[in-house]
């Protein structure tokens, strides 16, 4: 989707792969690194450009950066990057205590080690003494919630004191500078029973503050309560009652819990045991163990009946002391079933459609792809500069897919995924000021069902790349909700912290505000009006669903329930740009996700010339993750990354082996529009500081001399011999050899075996003997699936073929056993 530059990259790191070993360093970094430099996701810092180098200390071995301007109470993400490459891993965080200058310090030999410290210094201060009330847990450590945190009520705890009740806590600041606060139990849930904020200023000689604190709003039942979707089985039939766990931290006790769920769609509520809607079981304690400062830790188990398959649960859950007051859900830890998390999972035999298993795809920016109606253009446009005009509309619309859907038909592909067309203030589509309006740029609803009729009478598939989490802050929904607070209709459809100007949006980006979907107008509105205007009145055949982690789980229970009622065979596949375990959440929800992960790793190990191991790696760890039913959706480049053949320095035939090994590969294989045709970048997306993506998203050229034609051939032949070849889109998996330049695996059925080796070394004459682990192969015959009449015969037991340099090959194992030896 469109995203600032912060955000595209934060995601690509999150989930990116690297092969490279980083151990522990006793070598002095000098030697090692000739740069590192810090991004992240909070101004000053982006995560783009090297304005944040990083000097060396010598005398300590560490890096160091100059002091950056902090906003405190915010969670900053962050990362290295050293000699122009990512430190591998997910991103690192911190969140300051408070407003200022931070010094950043990088450990060659400890290099995920989060050392973050204040460089400002101050000459004034402040120290608190607070009485706490009778009502407070002895095991509770208060915490305060200041206008130099962001009034972050889990950062700053303060330090008991010999009196009884009494806390205290030293504050730095500026003479004569004046800050407010508050007081609670970490967190905001659990703040003093006031509203008017209290004052302090700082002084040279130290002021002192006595407060007293007469009434929580509320009192802390457990430390925490989490359940965090642990059910099992996670994809249960109508044969599985379904265990929950949660686990509790605690100092006082707990002794009960219970699950309150419903099967009916609506929202489950309850306390303590008692259900206001749906049904309740039990949660008994099974285990508590003692850890240090007497903190106990419990493990709850409950479970909740059988139900029929296509069966909706949602369920909430709590704990508390059945001779206490009070009770705490998870995993909000919240007091009230209205504010806790609804968790949610679908009873079925989990299943994606067939047609989806077998289908290869051809990713179609509308904007970038091919302008059919000059009629539609942004006037002026072509009056700009070539790089300024990469910013907005290119001219590209509906009648110009429709007019070339011969050339994606000829490629041999089977299903389109069409960008957002959305109307909208931009060309990508993906900021909606209408859910069921298509953009006069693109054409509109009448042209969009024509190109959906004639693409199926040509035997394909079309899904539509859907924006559930957020709307532009254009849509008349959110003007209206700014407009009136909460005298509109629609003010509880977004979320405001303090309204009308801050609000829950999308990675901090205004012009995007995140729609409520936890709020059921909401998402009834969406499920039951929108999503059938795609599905039903235009016969869309499924969704790409953009930023699925932003809607919740019990969203996309519901979003699937609505989606199988229209049409039991339509592809939902989500954009969840994360690590593998959090994609796979999601399975028996979505019927599948986007593989960022083997993107990174394509990249790194063809493109970047790493090693194989990594792509070994990658594919056995998917393998062992991913339910089966579960369809990883492949790609080389998309919209929102570099161009595969960019990132390749032009290298063709790099291109060419990834895209190769992406169509034997398990996993549902998509082009992005022009690769197929050596389509890169017209610039370095490094070299400017906004809009880096512009340069992914060039046009589509469709002059001939502009296209490789050799290059699109090949993936002519690649995509049909992945047609023709069962055992290629849905037949098993086996590595048979990986090292650094050559990789070889199987993909078979009952009836039919193919080898795949890749080679991106020099020309080599392949053992199969040494590959299988077998000193003699007798009587087997290999035919070249591209190539019949090349066939390869076992000799006085040995058997080889051979790879010319940059070359892959598939072969079908037409007669005799071919069988590696463990």
């Amino acid at each position: 989707m469109k995203r600032l530059p912060a955000i595209f990259i934060t995601i690509i790191m999150i989930l990116c792969l690297s092969n490279s070993s980083f151990e522990p360093s006793t070598a002095k970094a000098e030697s090692t690194y000739d740069s590192v430099v810090l991004r992240g996701s909070e101004a000053p810092l982006d995560w783009n450009s090297n304005n944040h180098p990083l000097k060396y200390d010598e005398t300590n071995d560490v890096w160091n950066s100059n002091p950056i301007p902090l906003v405190g109470g915010k969670k900053l993400e962050f990362k290295y990057v050293y000699d122009g490459e990512w430190m591998p891993g997910d991103n690192l965080t911190y969140t300051a205590e408070r407003d200022g200058n931070y010094t950043f310090t990088f450990h060659p030999g400890d290099e995920r080690k989060v050392d973050v410290t204040l460089a400002d210094k101050y000459e004034g201060k402040v120290t608190l003494q607070v009485t706490l009330p009778e009502s407070t847990p002895e095991w509770v450590t208060p915490t305060i919630a200041t206008s130099l945190n962001g009034f972050n009520y889990s950062l700053t705890p303060l330090e008991k004191t010999d009196e009884v009740r009494v806390w205290k806590l030293d504050i730095a600041g500026n003479p004569g500078e004046e800050f407010s606060y508050f007081y609670g139990l970490g967190s905001d849930r659990y703040k003093e029973a006031r509203t008017e904020k209290r004052t302090a200023t700082f002084s040279k000689d130290g002021t002192i503050v006595e407060d007293t604190v007469t009434e929580w709003s509320a009192i802390p039942v457990a430390e925490s309560v989490t359940h965090n979707f642990n059910h099992e089985p996670f994809l249960p039939t109508k044969n599985d009652a379904v265990t929950i766990t949660t686990t509790v931290e605690h100092y006082g006790p707990i002794d009960a819990g219970a699950i309150y769920f419903t099967t009916d769609g609506t929202a489950p509520a309850g306390k303590r045991g008692e259900a206001a809607n749906g049904e309740v079981v039990r949660l008994s304690v099974q285990s508590t163990e003692e850890k240090e400062n007497n903190l106990k830790v419990s493990t709850l188990l409950g479970k909740i009946p059988k139900q029929a398959n296509q069966t909706r649960v949602k369920y909430k859950l709590d704990v508390w002391n059945t001779n206490g007051e009070g009770t705490q859900f998870a995993d909000t830890n919240s007091f009230d079933s209205k504010e806790a998390t609804e968790f949610a999972y679908y009873v079925d035999q989990f299943a994606s459609p067939e047609w989806a298993k077998n289908a290869s795809i051809y990713h179609v920016f509308v904007d970038r792809f091919r302008d059919g109606n000059e009629g539609n253009n942004e006037p002026g446009n072509e009056d700009l500069p070539y790089d300024e005009r990469l910013k907005g509309w290119m001219g590209g619309d509906l009648a110009g897919v429709k007019e070339k859907l011969d050339y994606i038909e000829d490629l041999g592909v089977n299903t389109i995924w069409i960008s957002p067309v959305f109307e909208g203030p931009y060309s990508h589509g993906y900021h909606p000021a209408d859910f069921k309006k298509i953009d006069h740029h693109f054409g509109d609803k009448e042209l969009m069902k024509e190109l959906i009729d004639e693409a199926h009478e040509k035997g394909m598939k079309v899904v539509y790349d859907f924006v559930p989490n957020h709307t532009s802050d254009q849509h008349p929904f959110f003007e209206d909700a700014k407009a009136k607070g909460e005298g509109s209709p629609y003010y509880n459809w977004y979320t405001f912290t303090e309204w009308p100007d801050k609000y829950k949006s999308f990675y901090g980006i205004s012009e995007l505000p995140e729609l409520n979907n936890d709020n059921y107008e909401t998402r009834e509105y969406i499920l039951n009006d929108v999503v059938p205007f795609w599905l039903t009145e235009l016969d869309f055949d499924g969704f790409r669903l953009d930023h699925a982690k932003g809607p919740s789980y019990s969203y996309w229970v519901d979003f699937r329930h609505k989606v199988k009622e229209i049409n039991p065979d339509a592809f939902i596949f989500g954009e969840v740009w994360d690590s593998r375990e959090k994609i796979n959440s999601y399975a028996g929800k979505l019927d599948g996700a986007l593989d960022f992960g083997l993107s990174d790793t394509m990249v790194n190990v063809f493109a970047k010339d790493q090693s194989m191991a990594e792509l070994s790696h990658t594919i056995q760890a998917n393998l062992a993750t991913y339910p089966e039913e579960y369809l990883m959706v492949t790609f080389l480049d998309n919209h929102d990354k570099p161009r595969f053949l960019f990132e390749a320095g032009g290298d063709v035939e790099k291109l060419k082996l990834a895209a190769a090994t992406q169509f034997t590969f398990p996993g549902v294989p998509t082009i992005y529009y022009g690769t197929e045709v050596g389509l890169s970048q017209s610039k370095d997306h490094n070299l400017v500081d906004d809009w880096k993506d512009r340069y992914f998203r060039e046009m589509m050229p469709w002059k001939e001399e502009d296209q490789n034609l050799e290059l699109k051939a090949f993936y002519q032949d690649i995509i049909e011999l992945r047609n023709n070849e069962i055992a290629l889109r849905t037949g098993d998996f086996k590595e048979i050899h990986v090292k650094d330049d050559m990789y070889a695996f199987e993909r078979f059925t009952d009836d039919k075996k193919l080898l795949v080796v890749v080679n991106k070394g020099e020309g080599v004459e392949v053992s199969l003997n040494d590959l299988y682990n077998q000193p003699d192969i007798n009587k087997v015959m290999l035919q070249n699936a591209l190539e019949k009449k090349d066939k390869v015969k076992s000799k006085k037991g040995k058997l080889s073929i051979t790879m010319e340099a940059n070359s892959f090959a598939v072969y079908e194992v037409v007669k005799g056993r071919l069988v590696k030896a463990e």
